[in-house]
């Protein structure tokens, strides 16, 4: 399997979307994020081939691990530069109980249940 630490080039994160109204709990979808991470490489992978791919959505060090056969999504070339990059995405969901391990430490004291994030907190983590 191949194994990539490096090449990041975006990771987009989109929220589940919850209803105005709520359904009875036992009629209630699971929540979370889904996580779409695009990365780019020198030499290409080939078709159908799984990779696994390491990546720090919250740059804290704490390294995210997806498995899968990745989305080839462009090749380009620079000028000036010899060889082409070749771009992938993947994505994958991450549960809600998942998601609050990416809240920077110093902020989760501060975060009310439902509540906003505290000030700066949106432009901090951008």
């Amino acid at each position: 399997m191949i194994v990539i630490t490096d090449g990041v080039t975006r990771i987009e994160v989109n929220a589940d979307e919850i209803p105005r109204q709520t359904p009875a709990p036992e009629q209630r979808h699971a929540t979370g994020a889904r996580v779409t991470v695009a990365f780019a490489r020198q030499t290409p992978i080939p078709s159908n081939r799984e990779i696994r791919l390491l990546y720090d959505i919250a740059d804290n060090g704490d390294l995210r691990d997806l498995a899968g056969v990745p989305l080839f999504t462009q090749t380009t070339t620079r000028q000036g530069l010899s060889g082409a990059s070749y771009h992938y995405r993947m994505s994958h969901w991450i549960p809600a109980a998942s998601v609050m391990q990416f809240v920077p430490r110093q902020w989760a004291p501060n975060l009310r249940r439902n509540g906003p994030w505290p000030a700066g907190a949106l432009s901090a983590a951008s």
